[in-house]
This record gives structure tokens, sequence and C-alpha cells, in this order.
């Protein structure tokens, strides 16, 4: 995308304030406000009244809410993935969703983790950008094949069988498929981005 394309997509799923209101940390049950400490843990924020609107929002419904923590603890608080790999992945379907709150909030991760801007512009190129490792160029074009055609192909399969084990391989579409949900919830919710954030503009 352009910055043209940037703004027109921004502009479509930001543009408007979010479709549903999210929670005050007093209307939180005991049961959603523990959940939220736990993926606080995971994530670094102590307190559920510190959470992202994303999670204020999901609230409304605490079953689905739990099952998506709980997906979402596994794969970020005890995946199999290596941090760096796992996030490569996910920012690569953050750009191709077209999702500013997925985006910004990765590549925010991302950075913490020691990935540097020039690795997240060749994320934002693709697998055919210059400079991948052959794993690394392996493990986009499986999200691009996971986008495209919703199977990872025999070629690209067998460059990651190479390095990852088999739980490593279950994963990886588990992953891509988790947030492909994610950003179709947070796009459909025009949910509003940190306030230190910039959408698909983050770097």
């Amino acid at each position: 995308m352009n910055d043209e394309q940037i703004a027109a997509r921004e502009a479509e799923v930001l543009g408007a304030p979010p479709r549903v209101r999210p929670l005050a940390p007093e209307e939180l049950s005991p049961e959603v406000a523990e959940l939220a400490r736990e993926i606080g843990n995971v994530l670094g924020i102590p307190e559920p009244e510190d959470l992202a609107i994303w999670f204020k929002i999901m609230a409304h419904h605490p079953g689905l809410y739990r099952r998506h923590l709980e997906v979402g603890i596994e794969l970020l608080g005890r995946g199999a993935l290596p941090p760096v790999e796992r996030e490569l992945a996910i920012m690569r379907t953050g750009w191709l969703c077209g999702a500013p709150y997925e985006w910004s909030e990765h590549v925010a991760i991302a950075r913490k983790l020691g990935v540097d801007a020039a690795t997240i512009e060749r994320v934002i190129v693709g697998s055919a950008a210059p400079g991948w490792s052959e794993h690394e160029r392996a493990l986009i074009r499986a999200v691009e094949e996971l986008l495209a055609d919703k199977m990872i192909g025999d070629a690209t399969w067998e460059v990651l069988a190479r390095s990852w084990n088999e739980r490593q391989l279950i994963e990886l579409p588990t992953l891509v498929g988790q947030y492909v949900a994610v950003a179709m919830m947070q796009n459909s919710l025009r949910l509003p981005l940190s306030h230190d954030r910039h959408g698909l503009r983050q770097r």
C-alpha cells in the first residue's frame, strides 16, 4: 500500500467511533477481570484498567473473550515459535489484512524484540523482498499462501520443516488463522489505535 492507499484504508477502518462501547473497569465481571490479569501478565500490563480498549470491548462477550484469550495466551505466552518469527508472521498477516490496530501493536512488540526498521519494511514488501534468509522467506511466503489459498504449499512447507519441529509446523497456520480472525474483529469493530500508535504507518 502506498500513502494514499494507507490513508483510504485507515479512513475506512478508523474514520468513525467504535461500533461497540468499551466497558469501564468496574463493569468487568470477576471472571473477565481475572482473564484480563492473566493476559496482562503475558503482555506485561499489570492491571485490567490498563488494558487496551480491545479487551474492554471484547468483555461484552465473556464466553468468546475467554476462548479468544486462551488461544492468545497459548500462542504468545507458551507458543512453540521463536518470538521474532512469530511476530514476523503476525505482522505480515496484519499488513495483508489491512489491519491498523493489529499491525501497529505487533510492530511495537517486534521492535521490543530487536526487529529493526529495515526488516519491518521487508515484511511490508513480503516474501519477494531481498534480504530474507531462506527460512524467513518461507515463513513470510507461508503467510501469503495461507491468506491466498488457505494452505501452505509443499515447497514452502519443506523449507520450514528443515528447521521446525512438528509442534511449530502445526502452530504456524493456527497463529495466522487466529490473527486473521483478530484483524476481522478489530477492523469490523472500528477499534481505535492506542494513543502512541500510528496504524499502518507504524515502523
